[in-house]
């Protein structure tokens, strides 16, 4: 083969007479110049004649198709850079300072854009007010969806991923799972990224936490988590009012305006979200109710909007279930308050009275709302839950609620019942019932629309507390059972009912994409749970009577 190439070499003659090897393909500079290219006679014989005579890195093009190739990836290379700089706008004016000029909205509209076209990006916008927002208005957007992308694409992106049903979304499952991935990445990339701190920031952060979702795979992000940074932004960014000062670092990049009614009711938010964080983990508060609280509550309520005035009554209520925590130390799991003795009732009865008031107090426009019905029985569970403790058992009362950690001994055994003791057992049941009744009413649609991170868990909770109510009550050596009989707790009609609900919240969310559809799905457990109970208590029953 050598001899071969050296013949070939001689039959083409230079300008020295000194015979060369001409190329297959034409080098680089070559081919640019469009001129002729032939291999050099110098000892290397790797370059060309005219890339050694002007010592240039001889490097041989690539094959025409390759070299197509290359020029239709760098066309749209450069149509991309053209489409993100396009979209880049100037930062928010609510950013700090320590913001770099350069930021992502770009990229993040780019993202969104390419995966809900802008058409549906506005009917999902009017969406969100029409229905999340209006049943739980934690967040208020406007609907200019000019003007949001513009000023917050973040919150924008928040507010499409997780507020909506993949159904609603109107996206292929894959990319559902996706947007709700890169989400949390965006949010992550952002806070702890690179450090930014804002108004927008917090509200996306709420919003990822109330509405929280998970992809097939379980890909999320932790709920408790994005509460802690929303909170601790708000701190930095000055809304949390004078008794709660900025890190150093933030000092210099304070909200513009704290005392804004978007301030105000994002900070209320902020409490909301760390009390649902206290009442699930039977944590106390880290941000417990101050009076800058107290300010904002009374601020939104002067201003009378219907939203503004129907958070202020979510604010109300939770605000008071806190208290009720604090007062019959849910949250103290090594502390035990006897349920049966008569100063445990005084106090169970004070607060009654309070949620009672609290009740009264509600506008007549909101009297109806089963939202708020909701957290009035709730609140009357958490006040006689403890009729239900033991020095041992309280950290069966921590979520999650699932029937395998629903104790069949330890409960309490009084050897006798008052007629203080009696009463709470019934209101107890009676308050379970009442949850558990209401949102079985509800449409569907707006049971889907509640966050799955303060709502949903609570009727998950009252069923756990029936069910925890009718074991101790069931058992044949206990004294419960003297003013509780067995059907009074009505859960095989409470297991059709929650049945019921999960078949009508799937058809509007097949995929389950919603935590909501998929908590109140899992309360199918009940029904196989008491059918195997009832069997064991049945042959419990036999062999004492044998």
């Amino acid at each position: 083969m050598l001899h071969r190439q050296q013949s070939a070499t001689a039959s083409f003659p230079t300008r020295e007479g000194v015979r060369m090897k001409k190329r297959s393909r034409a080098c680089e500079e070559c081919h640019r110049l469009k001129i002729k290219c032939d291999l050099s006679t110098s000892p290397a014989g790797a370059a060309c004649e005219r890339c050694s005579r002007n010592a240039i890195e001889c490097v041989p093009s690539a094959p025409r198709l390759q070299r197509d190739r290359i020029s239709e990836l760098e066309a749209q290379v450069e149509q991309l850079t053209r489409t993100l700089r396009d979209h880049s706008i100037n930062t928010t004016p609510s950013r700090s300072p320590a913001s770099p000029l350069e930021d992502h909205n770009g990229y993040i509209l780019s993202f969104l854009d390419v995966r809900i076209p802008l058409g549906r990006q506005q009917d999902l916008l009017q969406l969100f007010t029409q229905r999340a927002g209006t049943v739980w208005p934690v967040i208020r957007i406007t609907t200019d969806l000019d003007l949001i992308r513009q000023k917050s694409p973040i919150l924008l992106l928040s507010v499409l991923v997780y507020t909506v049903t993949h159904n609603a979304q109107g996206t292929e499952l894959e990319v559902h799972d996706e947007l709700v991935r890169h989400t949390v990445h965006i949010l992550g990339e952002e806070v702890i990224g690179r450090g930014q701190r804002s108004l927008e920031l917090v509200q996306a952060l709420l919003v990822a936490a109330f509405w929280n979702k998970t992809t097939r795979k379980g890909d999320q992000g932790s709920c408790y988590q994005l509460i802690q940074l929303a909170a601790d932004m708000a701190i930095d960014i000055g809304i949390a009012g004078p008794s709660l000062q900025p890190s150093p670092v933030a000092f210099f990049g304070q909200h513009e305006d704290p005392t804004s009614s978007g301030a105000r009711r994002t900070w209320l938010a902020c409490f909301v979200a760390l009390a649902s964080c206290s009442l699930s983990l039977r944590r106390p508060n880290t941000i417990p109710w101050n009076a800058h609280h107290q300010e904002c509550l009374a601020v939104l309520e002067s201003i009378g909007e219907p939203s503004d005035v129907f958070l202020c009554q979510l604010v109300r209520i939770v605000q008071l279930i806190q208290d009720i925590h604090d007062q019959l130390f849910l949250c103290q799991i090594a502390m035990f308050l006897d349920g049966s003795d008569y100063a445990t009732y005084a106090a169970m009865d004070t607060l009654k009275n309070r949620v009672d008031a609290w009740a009264a107090q509600i506008p007549p426009g909101l009297s109806s709302s089963q939202t708020l019905k909701v957290w009035y029985h709730v609140a009357l569970i958490f006040i006689f839950e403890p009729i239900l403790h033991t020095p041992t058992n309280k950290a069966a009362f921590v979520a999650p609620f699932l029937p395998g950690r629903i104790s069949i001994k330890d409960f309490p055994k009084p050897a006798n019942i008052t007629f203080h003791l009696k009463l709470a057992l019934e209101a107890l049941v009676q308050n379970c019932h009442g949850v558990i009744n209401t949102v079985a009413e509800m449409d569907p649609s707006l049971v889907v629309n509640l966050p799955s991170f303060s709502f949903t868990p609570l009727v998950l909770y009252s069923l756990y507390v029936l069910v925890t109510a009718m074991v101790s009550a069931t058992d044949p050596a206990n004294t419960y059972g003297q003013c509780l009989a067995r059907d009074s707790f009505h859960i095989e009609a409470c297991g059709l009912k929650l049945r019921h609900l999960s078949a009508s919240m799937r058809v509007v969310d097949p995929t389950f994409s919603c935590y909501t559809t998929r908590l109140i799905d899992a309360t199918s457990w009940l029904e196989q749970w008491y059918s195997d109970y009832t069997a064991i208590l049945q042959r419990y029953e036999s062999n004492i009577a044998s």
